[in-house]
């Protein structure tokens, strides 16, 4: 990988043990003539790894402990800020939890606090900008009222007669809390529909099911394998453009030794996401050593295109060559990322064609037009590429 210093900084900074190299290296960096720590400030948060920076530097030893503490100073008030963001949406997410369970609904918390709890055993130690809450589709009239009546607002107010197109055509909408700055979305689907991958609700809801605990709380999480397929597809699908998202799939192995992965393997194979999978594990291996088992091993070797995909991944993200939103080259690496044909035309069908959450947020159509969607979503895209 040729990645600049600034970057193999953040990297060092990532890894779970940092090596002695991992430790030297960092010195260095900071000791470099041309560090600007302002501008490494703004690269941590953009890939959402400032906690993880903080905390490897106070465990560094050096020579001269003021050298480290001027840094970590500088640090600390950006680092605390993300704490008691942290512990505030941690909380919320708890109560949330316990509405709905006085209102008899299940809840699966996925990312955000249960995420840096089960991966980093800190809820502390990873960046989360809101809360991602699933429930049932039975369930999202209940949840949209509960949530307003606690004083959230949706991103989109729906009339009343479209709102069954809306839920039939997405599966998820934001609510945001003015009194708290917290923004919530609810998922009536774990991924949205122009992943074009669908996703077995009997995996999600049936009797594997596992809980961690926070603050004296218990809350649902996804099954292990499960959310380990998330974060690949989710992951995949942004083409990894923040090193948090490589770092999630790693913690997440790491501190969950029972993985199987022979379930793994069938399950992405019948989702038609095995190339995503194994995109998130080889970039963990590049990135943080990642071992993995001989069994995987053999099976990413057999896919021959990857390499390719992952030099593109590595260089669209994470080199000197910059990138500019979501263009042509994003949608081909996309399409080459599915494996089977079919599943390559329906993610096509669902990014030029299927209504997106700002195409309602652009018109709502009266209901019994709401076919012309599709057409609504292509005008907003051709005025979009014409601006650019």
């Amino acid at each position: 990988m040729q990645l600049n210093d600034d970057l193999k900084f953040l990297v060092a900074c990532c890894q779970t043990e940092p090596s002695v190299d991992d430790n030297k290296f960092i010195l260095s960096y900071l000791n470099a003539e041309r560090f600007d720590l302002n501008a490494l400030i703004s690269l941590a948060n953009q890939h959402g790894v400032l906690p993880l920076v903080y905390k490897t530097m106070k465990k560094i030893v050096v020579d001269d402990p003021n050298f480290i503490q001027h840094f970590l100073s500088e640090l600390k008030p950006y680092y605390m800020s993300i704490v008691q963001r942290n512990m505030l949406m941690t909380t919320e997410l708890i109560n949330i939890i316990k509405l709905l369970r006085e209102n008899q609904m299940e809840a699966i918390a996925f990312k955000g606090p249960t995420l840096s709890q089960k991966a980093y055993g800190d809820i502390t130690l990873r960046q989360f900008g809101d809360l991602d809450i699933l429930i049932k589709r039975s369930d999202v009239s209940t949840m949209i009222g509960l949530l307003i009546a606690e004083g959230y607002v949706p991103q989109l107010e729906l009339d009343t007669k479209l709102k069954e197109t809306f839920l039939n055509a997405l599966n998820v909408i934001g609510f945001y809390k003015n009194t708290s700055n917290i923004l919530i979305e609810v998922h009536w689907e774990l991924l949205s529909k122009n992943y074009a991958i669908a996703w077995d609700e009997d995996a999600l809801w049936g009797q594997k099911r596992e809980s961690i605990t926070i603050n004296k709380f218990s809350l649902q999480v996804l099954p292990c394998e499960e959310q380990l397929l998330y974060l690949c597809t989710h992951g995949s699908k942004h083409l990894f453009e923040r090193l948090e998202w490589i770092c999630d799939i790693d913690r997440y192995i790491k501190v969950n030794p029972d993985i199987n992965w022979t379930y793994l393997l069938n399950e992405a194979k019948k989702r038609g996401i095995k190339r995503m999978l194994y995109l998130g594990l080889t970039l963990c291996q590049h990135f943080f050593r990642l071992e993995l088992p001989e069994l995987i091993e053999e099976n990413i070797k057999q896919d021959k295109k990857l390499s390719e995909l992952i030099s593109k991944v590595i260089k669209s993200n994470f080199s000197e060559t910059s990138k500019e939103g979501k263009n042509y080259s994003y949608l081909m690496l996309i399409w080459n990322l599915r494996e089977n044909l079919p599943d390559k035309f329906r993610f096509t069908w669902y990014a030029f064609f299927a209504p997106q959450f700002d195409d309602f947020k652009f018109i709502q159509l009266p209901n019994y037009l709401a076919f012309l969607y599709p057409l609504v979503r292509q005008f907003r895209l051709i005025k979009k590429y014409i601006q650019r």
